[in-house]
């Protein structure tokens, strides 16, 4: 990504220039049914740690059950998820939620018609925390309840996924008064606007309401400015950090 880009507006259909672009054919042995077409785009990647975030696209499909192989942020454009759980249970994912899978949880994950989404995957070593409730399940935050901000204060984060070496997070920032101001971005951030306007006045085409999606790379100190009643749902990822974190 050049430094010119740190501040970049995902599009659901891939860039103008290039769209989605056909991706390689999946291994049928893993999979259980379906001949899926995928097509998709990367706004970022790091193959080092197997770090990617950006578009996909792909036909029905059923994949064979096991563990998850990475750490996966998704917010679904197009389509529907239906995750399997060991014993038979399900975890229905529609457009407009979003979701978090960890890295090693035994699933199984099936596809009745096409899905869009977007991401942020991170690959590492195999979790071996216990006691983070999080990496034994699916977590899907509530995008639409609103978020109580304690009196006096201006915003709120509530954190809804940390993965097993803290380099990962997953989080609602809700804002109660606009916030104007220059802040570092220490890690790559896919950012989008749950409700109000992100404005970052020292960038072009910075204007983000409403549904749009964005992404921050680091290093970079930006200017931004957030009006009073913004949430923003957030997946954080420090490629250099492994840090010890709390339950969640």
């Amino acid at each position: 990504m050049s430094d010119k880009n740190y501040v970049v507006r995902i599009e659901n259909d891939g860039p103008e220039s290039t769209g989605l672009i056909d991706w390689p054919v999946m291994d049928p042995s893993n999979l259980v049914s379906g001949q899926p077409v995928q097509r998709g785009h990367l706004y970022d990647e790091d193959e080092t740690t197997d770090y990617s975030v950006g578009v996909w696209d792909c036909t029905a499909f059923d994949d064979q059950p096991g563990p998850y192989p990475v750490d996966e942020f998704m917010l679904l454009l197009e389509g529907q998820v239906e995750m399997v759980m060991p014993g038979g249970a399900q975890v229905i994912i529609k457009p407009g939620e979003a979701f978090v899978i960890p890295k090693g949880l035994d699933c199984q994950w099936k596809m009745p018609d096409t899905v869009r989404k977007i991401f942020m995957i991170l690959d590492g070593a195999a979790p071996t925390d216990a006691d983070n409730i999080a990496l034994h399940r699916i977590t899907a935050p509530l995008l639409h309840s609103v978020d109580t901000v304690p009196y006096g204060a201006l915003a709120t984060r509530t954190t809804h996924f940390v993965n097993h070496d803290g380099r990962m997070r997953v989080h609602i920032d809700t804002y109660a008064a606009a916030m104007h101001g220059a802040a570092p971005a220490p890690g790559r951030h896919l950012v989008h606007v749950l409700n109000g306007e992100v404005t970052f006045s020292d960038h072009a085409d910075s204007h983000f309401s409403q549904g749009a999606s964005f992404y921050l790379s680091p290093g970079h100190d930006l200017t931004w400015n957030i009006a009073a009643g913004t949430r923003l749902l957030i997946s954080v990822c420090d490629l250099a950090s492994h840090l010890s974190q709390p339950s969640t």
